[in-house]
């Protein structure tokens, strides 16, 4: 079991497509190194159902939505003790999803630039996790894996829309530098396997207790984490007024 007071990551990230497997990583993680688990608040959002009937009239205030609880989940890391793993962070709600979206024509110009600004002034009171999990995964596993869970707002998601957002995690995780990164293909993982499981969460919990570690389905690089600037708690109150 890792702690707070240890010389590694305090703030593990995962990252990754939908139906890529962060939520149950996430959980499993969790138990492994006996850390606090946030997961994405999908139930949370009002706009997500909605979205999924109408990509274009609820992408904005989806996003939006998403960006705020991701912030503020954030800043409940930065004040807790124990290690804490985030499934999906406040990075891939704007750089992957909500800059899809505009790529895709989900998403007016206007709209992204009303996302950009409330990201930018988020991320200017946060610093980036201390390790950011990426799992990889190709399109056919993605589909198989989300109507292998069988959520009913998922049922109409396009290939077109998942490779989109593919393709922008790529970009993303190329350019991505506040913080280290552990990429994972998980296309021959089974999380459900225990064998695989074992040496899965092996290899990460060697990275996050700083410990270099290697396998032929991961790579690890360092990446410059982003400078911490205190008093992240006090933007929370003002994103939240935007959609009012």
């Amino acid at each position: 079991m890792l702690g707070a007071g240890n010389h590694g990551a305090k703030h593990v990230a995962i990252a990754g497509n939908m139906g890529v497997g962060k939520s149950t990583l996430t959980a499993a993680l969790a138990e492994r190194i006996g850390a606090t688990a946030y997961y994405e608040n999908v139930a949370g959002n009002p706009y997500l159902e909605r979205f999924y009937e109408d990509m274009e009239r609820w992408s904005f205030h989806s996003q939006f939505t998403f960006l705020s609880q991701t912030f503020s989940q954030h800043c409940d890391i930065l004040q807790a003790d124990a290690v804490c793993v985030q499934d999906r962070t406040i990075y891939e709600h704007f750089h992957v999803f909500a800059t899809s979206h505009l790529e895709q024509g989900l998403m007016s110009a206007d709209e992204f630039a009303t996302l950009e600004e409330h990201f930018l002034a988020l991320t200017r009171v946060v610093p980036g996790p201390d390790l950011m999990i990426y799992l990889r995964a190709g399109i056919p596993t993605l589909i198989d894996r989300i109507r292998g869970r069988n959520r009913s707002i998922e049922a109409n998601v396009q290939v077109e829309y998942l490779q989109g957002l593919e393709d922008r995690y790529e970009r993303w995780m190329a350019g991505y530098d506040a913080s280290d990164v552990l990429i994972i293909d998980t296309d021959n993982i089974d999380i459900h396997d225990v064998d695989q499981r074992e040496m899965l969460l092996a290899l990460i919990e060697e990275r996050v207790a700083g410990r270099p570690a290697k396998a032929p389905f991961a790579k690890i690089s360092r990446r410059r984490r982003a400078a911490a600037v205190s008093n992240a708690q006090s933007a929370v109150d003002h994103s939240s007024a935007a959609l009012a």
